[in-house]
């Protein structure tokens, strides 16, 4: 889904008698017929001639009269001349002055090796908003504008029910996917102040306290899978790079190449779903009002070696604080991102930091000596001591309780 600003839905305004919705994204693969493939492949180059259209008015009138044209004034140059519907080619205006937007802003920041957009494109996302969609059941209509051919797709079962506001084609590795702004009952908001911590790693994917109680999320069966694809692509591509480019057996193992890295993305993603709802899980069992999770960026910049620096390069930290995040927010609970340095490695009676090297915390203070409790719940009672009261605090209460998870995901065996 288009993150432009532009595109994005406008969250409807909830009446006092109606119930308050929540704005979604959800994404699902799509299985064309022939015919269906060229008719999505042909909108997509469709719409890239719309984004080559503004892009072309957009720097020509400036080149010559040095005046920028206005959101609206291309969006009336284009209107009627392409084979979508008028919304559809308004929204790549949209995006196209999103992308101006932002590259502005970024010059206004320091970075002026941004460009402009410039390039031209032979296919392009293709958006649909709600008047241009028709949902009845499982049946999506997808207007082109009067007298063209609609679109039609078969939505999952999940999403029968649901209203639809924005529909985009979106191509990815080898086959269409829509992505769907979707509408759903908004949920039940947490009352209470508590606060708790996170502490994410690497080989346990999330470590959450909220000082009295601890839970450590495994991450052993996302390691296993990076692995799986590391040793399974190292494979596949020195076959590759032994066959003649536009060979059948090139195309074979290309395809190959595809349909394994779809199992293993979809995977993967299902795992880091599961992880976040457990943490969610925890936190609405407790009424956790505010989550602060520590931002590991010093630790993954460090250069420890190939091998280690390939699994921090693999460490998908960012998607899954992504997910925690939207998912705490729709039950009113806030994630605030706080800096974790030291959180792992400073003893909870004297204060002194000891650098660790195994799971069980060790205090290398000879008059102290205090051990016996795992690092990562340590740390995540570091980054909650540090973000309620701006350091360190000695003699401080750990967790009491500390439970384990390790999820398990059903999935179906991988293609061949």
């Amino acid at each position: 889904m288009s993150r432009c600003k532009n595109n994005a839905v406008k969250k409807p305004k909830a009446h006092s008698l109606e119930q308050a919705a929540d704005i979604l994204v959800e994404k699902f693969p799509l299985h064309f017929n022939p015919e269906q493939t060229a008719l999505a492949r042909n909108l997509q180059m469709e719409a890239a001639r719309v984004w080559n259209a503004a892009c072309y008015i957009h720097r020509t009138i400036y080149g010559r009269y040095g005046y920028w044209l206005s959101e609206g004034a291309v969006k009336a140059l284009l209107k009627g001349k392409y084979g979508l519907h008028s919304q559809s080619v308004q929204a790549v205006v949209e995006t196209y002055f999103e992308c101006c937007e932002r590259t502005r802003e970024l010059h206004l920041q320091g970075y002026t090796e941004w460009k402009y957009p410039y390039r031209r494109k032979r296919f392009f996302t293709v958006t649909w908003k709600k008047a241009a969609i028709t949902h009845k059941g499982r049946i999506l209509k997808l207007s082109n504008g009067w007298g063209r051919e609609p679109l039609m797709v078969k939505l999952p079962k999940r999403l029968a029910s649901i209203a639809i506001l924005q529909a985009q084609l979106v191509w990815h590795r080898n086959q269409y996917w829509l992505h769907v702004t979707v509408e759903k009952p908004a949920l039940l908001k947490v009352q209470g102040n508590v606060c708790a911590a996170i502490d994410p790693g690497e080989v346990h994917a999330l470590t959450i306290t909220d000082g009295d109680d601890a839970l450590v999320i495994s991450g052993r069966l996302l390691r296993s899978l990076n692995r799986l694809r590391n040793k399974v692509l190292r494979q596949l591509q020195r076959a590759i790079s032994k066959t003649k480019e536009g060979s059948r057996k090139r195309r074979k193992l290309l395809a190959k190449k595809c349909r394994f890295l779809n199992w293993i993305e979809r995977r993967i993603e299902h795992i880091l779903h599961a992880i976040s709802a457990n943490a969610v899980r925890w936190c609405l069992e407790r009424s956790v009002k505010t989550v602060y999770i520590g931002n590991p960026e010093g630790v993954r910049e460090r250069d420890c070696g190939r091998h280690h620096n390939q699994r921090m390069g693999q460490w998908a930290f960012g998607k899954l604080r992504d997910l925690l995040a939207y998912k705490l927010k729709r039950h009113g609970i806030e994630l605030i991102q706080v800096d974790e340095r030291g959180t792992s490695g400073t003893c909870p009676v004297c204060g002194e930091y000891t650098r660790q090297t195994g799971r069980v915390y060790r205090c290398g203070n000879a008059s102290c000596g205090f051990t016996g409790i795992h690092r990562d719940v340590l740390g995540a009672s570091g980054i909650l001591d540090k973000a309620l009261y701006g350091s360190f605090t000695r003699g401080r209460r750990l967790p009491g309780k500390v439970e384990y998870l390790r999820p398990q995901v059903l999935a179906p065996k991988r293609a061949a």
